[in-house]
């Protein structure tokens, strides 16, 4: 099964990376990313190298493993998105003139944010291949949201997050979800080298 979340931006590049490392950084890990990854060509599996610096699971720690999470970027255009979904007028109403109620996109808070956004990055993982999958697609998606003051949301559960408390947020979900593991459902890879 595979889980995604959105996240919104007004524009992205290269600059940004050391900023989101130093970032995720300080989420009870150390990470590194794949030394050749750029948002320009961003497509695909992209890897990490983690270790974390503060976990329940005691056989979690002094280790380094690997994991990542798909990454594909598009444009977005708010305007195109809200007249693919604009309701046909139908004849008797162009006949009578009447104006249709607006149409939003979400509604107007979200839209008036979603109006700067040039971007979509789409976070893609699986929940079954390693434990650390959640944890990084959740923390960097929340770290981009909030550096680029972009918007994220989970399409899944169908939820608008508020950038103020997304990182914390997104914390607590992966402390639960990695907490409430039996030790046979704890799969990881360690890390050897970059592919």
């Amino acid at each position: 099964m595979s889980l995604d979340i959105y996240v919104y931006v007004e524009n992205i590049d290269d600059s940004l990376i050391p900023l989101w490392v130093e970032k995720l950084n300080q989420r009870d890990m150390k990470c590194e990313i794949h030394p050749e990854f750029s948002f320009a060509t961003a497509s695909g599996y992209l890897p990490f190298k983690i270790e974390l610096r503060d976990s329940k699971r005691k056989e979690l720690l002094n280790n380094e493993f690997t994991s990542g999470f798909e990454l594909d970027i598009d444009d977005f255009n708010l305007e195109d998105e809200i007249q693919d979904s604009k309701p046909k007028q139908n004849l008797v109403n162009k006949i009578l003139s009447r104006k249709s109620s607006p149409v939003y996109y979400v509604n107007s808070e979200i839209d008036e944010k979603l109006k700067k956004c040039s971007k979509i990055l789409y976070f893609r993982w699986g929940s079954s291949y390693d434990i650390f999958e959640l944890r990084m697609a959740l923390l960097s998606s929340a770290t981009l949201a909030v550096l680029t003051n972009g918007v994220c949301y989970d399409p899944q559960d169908d939820i608008w997050y508020d950038n103020s408390t997304i990182i914390e947020d997104a914390l607590k979900e992966v402390r639960k979800y990695e907490n409430l593991l039996e030790p046979d459902e704890l799969k990881w890879e360690k890390f050897e080298e970059w592919l």
